[in-house]
């Protein structure tokens, strides 16, 4: 079974939080209390969106972690791509790892790339917008999103 980390599960949901209430800034703390996602995890996913530029913090008085990028524009892949690096459904489509021990005698010779190309591009073709719950994604909508959440 494929099956993502609960680490990448956490980006999608602190990225719809983010991305559809935009331009509010958020704390971690705030982030934790709006998700039910504890504090420390909340820091830990924030940083690596940050550095993956999904995310951007903003410091001082009014800083905050905020979304500009519309959730229609992120796609799950570049989420995926955030927290666990590079999708390969195999150890020899990791570039990161070492060579595979049984390469030499291998019948596959890396004809993984088919498959590892599709889950690709049908991870791309999925939005955050298209996982978001349409009612809260409109609730979210709704509200004055002129108060700054710090």
């Amino acid at each position: 079974m494929i099956k993502l980390n609960k680490i990448t599960d956490y980006a999608v949901v602190i990225l719809g939080l983010l991305s559809s209430r935009y331009p509010n800034k958020f704390s971690t703390s705030k982030i934790s209390e709006d998700t039910g996602l504890p504090v420390p995890t909340v820091a830990k996913v924030c940083k690596l969106l940050n550095k993956a530029n999904l995310i951007l913090a903003g410091r001082g008085a009014n800083g905050g972690y905020y979304c500009e990028i519309p959730p229609y524009e992120i796609n799950v892949a570049d989420i995926v791509e955030s927290i666990d690096g590079p999708i390969a459904i195999t150890a020899c489509l990791d570039e990161s790892d070492d060579l595979c021990s049984t390469q030499s005698i291998c019948l596959l010779s890396g004809n993984w790339n088919k498959a590892n190309n599709a889950i690709l591009e049908a991870l791309k073709s999925v939005s955050l917008s298209d996982l978001l719950n349409p009612e809260e994604f409109l609730k979210t909508q709704n509200t004055d999103t002129s108060v700054l959440h710090t």
